[in-house]
């Protein structure tokens, strides 16, 4: 008894050692602080370093049936014990391995298989079959693509060579995506993670009940606040919905919402965190990277779109409440707006700090990002309220690196889709042959690419999804003259609305599971409340001043005829505008809102032209109210 109590201390001991390594190594390498003690290393060091890290921290902490481990098995110690020397050697090896990459050599082709074999398997174990399955396919088809024909046809690739590179080459497994997830998504798992030690998401909630709670449909605009503010930070659909759906959707229903409507709002508001700044899943970050611009272009251009996601499922929440005479939420249920307003204000100093440092100090994400960590440590020492032990910072640290394993698993797959490809050629190939399908028509390679995108995004994180597609469809895009910032953002909305479209629907399973409500009923619901999201990418493709692309004059023609637009759509899928609205306005409003969105270009006319439209139709409005009155008095 006395030997398993040792082995179970141990192992809890290594996991988080190895954890804690996880988060420290990035910060150590993002802030640049080897160099300034003469220290330089190649990047594909510290991503070899970190990789071992994440993949031996997995099969420390998961079976092979993919549950958390209870009891540590000999070969997971094994498994462990070799990720961590493959790690090892290449880091103390990479200057010899990249100067003779191209010579494939006995010890490079272990060292590979071994690394591979180790990042599929603990892949499978984090995220089971679906990922693994798209790394495979990727190797096979680099493999075998010489006996197809057509323009699937590749030229023979020896097995070792493809082993080989897809791992030590900096243009896969090491590459920009794994960069990105070792250095900028860590930095702001660690923001989040400290804000919610001290109480920051605690904070929120309280802020987001007690500033909507009241209102008509409260508790949904609560759900539509916190899941935005939550998601943004998250960056995974899916768990945002688990995390505020337990306590928005019972909140909804209690107002009286059915569970389908519930479910779909919580479904939508916690996806569009994926498109809001100032994380985005932490695909904003890889754009940036690929595109060769800061990040803070790719945040601003991102902005006006979420926004106008948010308001359209605002309205379509308000205006259903109006519909149906649902109230807010009872006083006595929700924290006053006085005190939450107070608790707050240290959660908005740690955002300004990050926004400033980013946009204002124009500094890197991950530097930016552990400034604000940095602010929210001192917070917590200065407020007696956020003061936390030692032990709380080190768990935090613990689950910092355990997080992080996801996204980096992900990230390093993603890596070995990228480095086939690369090998194969097939992203041109295809990019040109799906020009030729598409007769040279936008609308119809648009088309493909939005269904592609949808297709691939289910089941998979869209940060691959947008990796694999961007490689894809992306250079097709752009051949038809489309931006390359808007081809990249229309790839990255159709990856993120994978998870509300059905049949694989992960954000509204998750919802649906809390709500108790039928998933397809569900999925149905949320098309409704997303709608602007399956429209805006089409829009800003065919207008790039929805991008803050541009000259003043067309931003600001475009962001009018956005919010006109967008509540003329809102007012025709709901049927409500200070009272009910008969069919035919209805159908008005909605083929206004759709054309305001696609025809507004350069020219204000159509922007005045909508607001004409949704002037007319208040007016109406308040003159069949007016009749309504009358008839009653009498």
């Amino acid at each position: 008894m006395g030997q398993r109590q040792a082995l179970s201390r141990f192992w809890v001991v290594s996991v988080a050692v190895i954890a804690i390594l996880i988060p420290v190594a990035s910060a150590i390498y993002s802030l640049q602080l080897m160099p300034r003690f003469g220290i330089i290393i190649y990047k594909e060091q510290f991503l070899a370093l970190f990789l071992s890290l994440c993949v031996s921290i997995s099969f420390l902490t998961k079976t092979a049936s993919g549950n958390a481990v209870e009891r540590l098995s000999w070969y997971d110690i094994i498994f462990a014990l070799l990720a961590l020397s493959v790690g090892g050697y290449i880091f103390i090896e990479y200057g010899n391995i990249i100067r003779t990459l191209g010579i494939i050599t006995t010890d490079k082709v272990i060292v590979s298989v071994i690394g591979l074999t180790l990042l599929l398997e603990a892949t499978r174990r984090h995220a089971g079959w679906v990922m693994v399955s798209v790394g495979l396919v990727a190797l096979a088809y680099a493999y075998f693509g010489h006996y197809l024909s057509g323009m699937f046809e590749t030229r023979m690739i020896r097995w070792d060579r493809l082993i080989t590179y897809n791992y030590l080459n900096p243009g896969a497994v090491f590459g920009i995506p794994l960069d990105v997830a070792a250095t900028i998504v860590i930095s702001f798992v660690i923001f989040g993670q400290l804000l919610f030690l001290v109480g920051g998401g605690t904070a929120i909630s309280d802020f987001a009940l007690a500033l909507m709670g009241r209102r008509r449909g409260g508790p949904a605009k609560v759900a539509i606040m916190s899941s935005a503010l939550f998601g943004s930070l998250s960056g995974s659909s899916s768990a945002n919905v688990a995390t505020t759906g337990m306590l928005t959707i019972p909140l909804m229903r209690r107002v009286g919402y059915s569970a389908e409507k519930s479910a779909a709002v919580e479904a939508v508001a916690s996806t569009g965190g994926l498109v809001l700044p100032p994380v985005m899943a932490a695909t904003g970050f890889l754009m940036a990277e690929f595109l060769g611009v800061p990040y803070a272009s790719i945040a601003l251009a991102a902005a006006l779109p979420a926004m106008l996601f948010y308001f359209c499922l605002y309205l379509q929440i308000d205006m259903e409440a109006g519909k149906s005479g649902l109230t807010g939420a009872k006083s006595e249920d929700l924290p006053d707006l006085r005190d939450a307003s107070i608790r707050i204000i240290p959660v908005v100093l740690p955002f300004a700090v990050l926004l400033y440092a980013l946009f204002g100090l124009n500094w890197s994400p991950a530097a930016s990002a552990y400034a604000g960590s940095f602010t929210t440590v001192l917070l917590s020492i200065a407020l007696p309220k956020w003061r936390r032990s030692l032990k709380d910072y080190i768990n935090t640290m613990v689950s910092a690196g355990q997080s992080a394993v996801f996204i980096a698993l992900m990230c390093a797959v993603a890596g070995i889709v990228v480095g086939s490809l690369g090998l194969t050629g097939l992203g041109s190939s295809l990019s040109q042959n799906l020009v030729a399908i598409s007769a040279g028509s936008l609308w119809l390679l648009l088309l493909f690419a939005a269904f592609g995108c949808i297709v691939l995004g289910m089941g998979v994180p869209v940060t691959a999804t947008y990796i694999i597609l961007v490689i894809l469809i992306g250079p097709a895009l752009e051949q038809l003259g489309v931006d390359k910032l808007a081809a990249h953002m229309f790839i990255f909305y159709f990856g993120t609305l994978s998870f509300l479209t059905p049949p694989v629907c992960l954000s509204v399973f998750v919802a649906s599971s809390i709500a108790a409500s039928a998933p397809m009923r569900t999925a149905m619901q949320a098309l409704k409340y997303a709608v602007v999201a399956y429209l805006m990418p089409f829009a800003f493709v065919l207008n790039d001043s929805f991008l803050l692309q541009g000259g003043w004059e067309e931003i600001i023609a475009a962001m009018i005829a956005g919010v006109v637009g967008v509540y003329l759509i809102s007012l025709g899928l709901v049927g409500y505008f200070m009272g009910r609205v008969a069919p035919w306005v209805r159908a008005v409003a909605l083929m206004g809102g759709v054309a305001t969105i696609f025809l507004v270009g350069n020219h204000w006319g159509y922007a005045v032209g909508a607001l004409a439209l949704l002037a007319g139709i208040y007016f109406y409005q308040q003159r069949c109210s007016l009749r309504e009155r009358q008839v009653q008095s009498t």
